[in-house]
């Protein structure tokens, strides 16, 4: 009877520590081991969809013909009247990060592709920006750098005039220097209107 009693208490004490040990063990062990799973697959994926987007580092450029007025190498070396003042230039440009009005204004300064033509827009000058608001064009100088004589001058605002309304949008053309109204360019035009017509075009 004693034997008994002794293997029932020993039975009874064995089952009491395999409960406790099961008690002690985490039940969101398991789960949380699947969502790490789950977690890791997910950024996995998602790290490859990253790699697979394609980027492009540049910005959508459009190319479009454009004309563009440069001064007459043989009026300004002759002051012959016969001569045409201003000649026009085709050429194609692209643009896209910048309003079309300023990179053509920047291909003017640029110079001409003929040898027989010539850029009176000081080398010096430097293009603030350019852009259009309800038909007005307004180009945007620095003071600095910007100086000449009076021929220089008259065919600077004329080769920009004239290749801005080439564009269908745009009505008129109005100066500014450091983002002002100015009397002048270089001290011997007006600027202080905008110009609505072309300049030395027959």
């Amino acid at each position: 009877m004693k034997r008994l009693m002794i293997f029932l208490l020993v039975a009874l004490l064995a089952f009491s520590v395999i409960g406790c040990a099961k008690k002690d063990t985490n039940p969101n062990e398991d789960t949380n081991i699947v969502n790490e799973e789950e977690n890791k697959g997910n950024d996995e994926a998602l790290e490859d969809e990253i790699e697979d987007e394609i980027v492009d580092p540049s910005p959508n450029t459009e190319e479009v013909e454009v004309v563009l007025y440069f001064a007459n190498k043989k009026y300004v070396e002759t002051g012959d009247e016969s001569y045409e003042k201003l000649v026009a230039e085709k050429r194609r440009i692209e643009y896209g990060n910048i309003p079309l009005e300023e990179a053509i204004v920047k291909e003017l300064i640029k110079g001409p592709e003929s040898d027989e033509l010539s850029s009176s827009i000081p080398e010096t000058v430097k293009l603030l920006g350019v852009e259009t608001a309800d038909g007005t064009c307004y180009v945007n100088f620095a003071q600095e750098g910007l100086y000449g004589g009076s021929l220089q001058e008259d065919f600077t605002i004329a080769q920009v005039v004239n290749s801005l309304l080439e564009l269908e949008h745009v009505d008129r053309v109005q100066f500014l220097i450091d983002g002002e109204k100015a009397e002048s360019l270089m001290g011997h035009f007006s600027i202080i209107e905008p110009f609505d017509e072309p300049m030395y075009i027959e």
